[in-house]
């Protein structure tokens, strides 16, 4: 009883200390925009869970799976393939998936209108967020129809969705590969500028997983206080109107080990400089 005691008072200490839970979430749209939108999921934990939360992000995609390698987060939300990562890398544990699945966009401008993606030949294709799931089925999918990247084609990486539409309007590239959050999160001056020319593919939606750190019964408490937020709360009706998501629910069997093909181009993207 006593070893027992010992090991069990250091979790109950972090537990009752009032030391926020934060979240972290992946900046895949403006952080400006991103904190806006997880607002009623933190009001509502803060409420439900009784204890402080606090929402988090990162400068970068680079910058925030660094953070969650260093186990800087006790919540995460992120992408597919980068989840997969930190399950294998840092035993992060999966808890839920959102809902729909990501479609992966193509997209130009009016003012430059193209008819098939093979007119990228000899051009610059924009990327929104270059380490994503959807970028790298897209290069995926552009090696199947014959175009290879900087051989057929040359890229443009932007920061954020806030500067891809822009790219394409000011005709820097002809085209742009984005998720249909990015698309949304495209100031609406801008998206009336451009047309969507396919969507080439649908990826798994973001996870969200417990960091390793994070008890198991507050890990637990994590879960099921984001199943009750999805599923009619005024504060998920308020999340879904605002993000696009439309749910959260238990991981799909075998999700994870679906990412295991993008293990190797998600690491060497993930160790490149930004």
């Amino acid at each position: 009883m006593a070893m027992f005691s010992a090991c069990a008072m250091p979790r109950l200490a972090w537990s009752q200390s009032g030391q926020p839970l934060e979240i972290g979430v992946l900046p895949n749209i403006s952080a400006r925009v991103l904190m806006g939108q997880y607002l009623p999921m933190r009001d509502y934990l803060t409420r439900e869970m009784q204890r402080p939360v606090q929402v988090s992000t990162a400068p970068s995609w680079n910058a925030f799976h660094q953070r969650t390698l260093a186990l800087d987060y006790d919540v995460i939300v992120t992408a597919a393939n980068l989840a997969r990562v930190a399950q294998l890398d840092r035993g992060y544990v999966p808890l839920l998936s959102y809902a729909p699945a990501i479609r992966g966009l193509v997209i130009f401008s009016s003012a430059r209108p193209i008819k098939s993606i093979s007119e990228l030949r000899g051009r610059a294709l924009a990327l929104s967020n270059p380490q994503s799931l959807v970028t790298l089925r897209g290069m995926q999918w552009l090696a199947e129809n014959g175009l290879q990247r900087d051989i057929d084609f040359s890229t443009v990486n932007t920061p954020t969705d806030d500067s891809v539409g822009n790219v394409v309007v000011r005709g820097d590239a002809i085209a742009a590969i984005l998720s249909g959050g990015e698309y949304r999160a495209i100031p609406e001056a801008v998206m009336a500028r451009l047309q969507v020319l396919t969507t080439f593919a649908e990826v798994p939606g973001f996870v969200v997983l417990a960091s390793p750190r994070l008890p198991a019964a507050e890990a637990r408490a994590v879960k099921e206080h984001l199943l009750t937020f999805s599923a009619g709360s005024a504060e998920g009706k308020a999340f879904f109107a605002a993000s696009g998501f439309t749910g959260m629910r238990e991981l799909p069997p075998g999700l994870m080990e679906s990412m295991d093909a993008y293990l190797g181009a998600t690491r060497k993207v993930m160790a490149a400089p930004g």
